[in-house]
């Protein structure tokens, strides 16, 4: 299915659930780590997690679909081995990015019933996620033997985690999610020209947070239809 069909099929799920669904809107807040992976060789994941946090607005279909908003910031660093190097390849080298933003839109799907505000029943769910977004780094000092250049490039998030909930009214969610970005730059390291080793043309990062999310609004009003259906089932 190519990226037009799937679209078209995304829309009329989310437009078909209107008349199906109690809406609801949440708020949170998300706290996590995140890492990269890109033209470096042999990175030192444990010298490459960096902080990073951030707030989400939800709104909620129904059950199973969700379209989530978020801004993201953090640092993004790495330890590893420059493939470009010449003429001695794999010399040691680093970036270290003090600041990134992200603004993305991600939709998501549930795998269970769930609902914010249940407490015998719905009460968690694993769930995908995909969406688009927008990463952003101003140029700042910090890598060594390369200069640090500005990025202002898309992104492709997709994700994967549990929300469960906490109390009446608060809910949790753990998750990560993978980023491909539209850009070899962030990690600030530009192939030879001519180049002597394969090109690596993308990089990525990933994030593992923990979020906690307030149900900011409910709609109660009963739906005939939706009722109608559930006594079906």
């Amino acid at each position: 299915m190519n990226m037009k069909k799937l679209l078209v099929v995304i829309l009329f799920i989310m437009s078909s659930s209107y008349g199906i669904a109690q809406h609801t809107a949440d708020i949170g807040v998300q706290l996590g780590a995140a890492t990269y992976w890109g033209s470096f060789n042999r990175v030192n994941y444990a010298k490459s997690i960096t902080p990073e946090a951030g707030i989400l607005g939800r709104w909620n279909f129904n059950k199973r679909l969700a379209v989530r908003g978020q801004i993201v910031v953090g640092r993004l660093a790495a330890n590893g081995l420059n493939p470009y190097s010449f003429p001695n390849p794999n010399d040691p080298i680093t970036f270290n990015r003090l600041s990134f933003q992200t603004v993305e839109t991600m939709l998501e799907f549930n795998f269970r019933n769930y609902r914010l505000g249940r407490m015998k029943s719905e009460t968690f769910t694993p769930f995908l996620a995909m969406g688009i977004g927008w990463f952003y780094s101003t140029k700042e000092a910090g890598s060594v033997g390369a200069p640090t250049y500005t990025v202002n490039t898309p992104v492709i998030p997709v994700g994967a985690g549990f929300k469960f909930n906490i109390t009446k009214r608060l809910g949790g969610l753990a998750e990560v999610v993978v980023r491909k970005a539209f850009t070899y730059k962030i990690d600030n390291l530009l192939p030879p020209s001519p180049p002597k080793v394969p090109i690596n043309k993308t990089d990525w990062y990933a994030t593992v947070d923990v979020s906690l999310t307030w149900q900011l609004w409910s709609d109660q009003a009963r739906c005939a239809l939706y009722d109608k259906i559930r006594k079906t089932r």
